[in-house]
């Protein structure tokens, strides 16, 4: 943020609209440059040609437009895509803004409902194991690792119907089953490991298998054992 070059009162002797940004303007104080702000500011302060401007309200000027600056950053990342607050607030830190002025866009975002951590871990839940048939422990880690609260997490999860979760294991099991050679058991330790990776849990690897198991010519196993159950990590 460019600083005043004045320290008393002084005159708005000009105002001019940036080349690269008409929404930015230019503010000359006394014929000198003093400072840029965005055209929401200027227009909430009132800095026209021939306003007297003092170094209080100048300091309220370039006050309001770094708010302004941080919100308009977070709105553009959140447009990108839903972010959890502490996956906003993490990204605005990095980009070099001071904690005060995040927690001030953040906490504006919340109340104006472009920020919800609950809307949020629902979504993703959904997304990922109704679209994308990933499973809970994977999205517990994610949902983790963007800072999202233990209890809204747990509530997400909950919401979800297990016969869907299930069914959406069971298709791609099922793909990999075909598309994974040897013997009975061979295909049937890697179709599990395969789960696994993808986030399911012991209980939801084991029924995929099972039926699996019953969709299988009996012949293709061989008399092999197939009761094997699958441990949560």
């Amino acid at each position: 943020m460019n600083e005043p070059e004045t320290s008393a009162v002084g005159l708005i002797t000009s105002v001019e609209t940036q080349k690269r940004s008409k929404r930015r303007f230019n503010i000359f104080i006394d014929e000198a440059f003093a400072f840029s702000v965005h055209e929401d500011i200027m227009v909430k302060h009132r800095l026209l040609k021939g306003e007297y401007i003092d170094p209080k309200r100048t300091a309220e000027v370039l006050g309001d437009e770094e708010r302004h600056e941080v919100y308009m950053r977070a709105l553009r990342l959140i447009g990108r895509r839903p972010h959890a607050r502490k996956e906003l607030e993490r990204k605005l830190k990095e980009r070099g803004y001071e904690a005060e002025l995040i927690d001030w866009a953040c906490s504006r975002l919340q109340a104006e409902h472009y920020l919800d951590d609950e809307a949020f871990a629902r979504q993703v839940t959904e997304q990922r194991i109704y679209s994308q048939r990933k499973g809970r422990n994977l999205v517990k880690e994610e949902l983790r690792q963007k800072g999202v609260a233990k209890e809204l997490v747990q509530e997400a999860l909950g919401a979800v119907d297990p016969e869907e979760e299930l069914a959406g294991a069971l298709k791609i099991a099922e793909t990999k089953w075909r598309q994974t050679g040897g013997s009975f058991m061979d295909r049937k330790r890697k179709t599990a490991a395969f789960l696994m990776r993808r986030g399911y849990t012991g209980n939801i690897v084991s029924k995929a298998l099972a039926q699996i198991a019953v969709k299988t010519d009996t012949d293709e196993a061989g008399g092999e054992e197939d009761e094997v159950m699958f441990e949560d990590y």
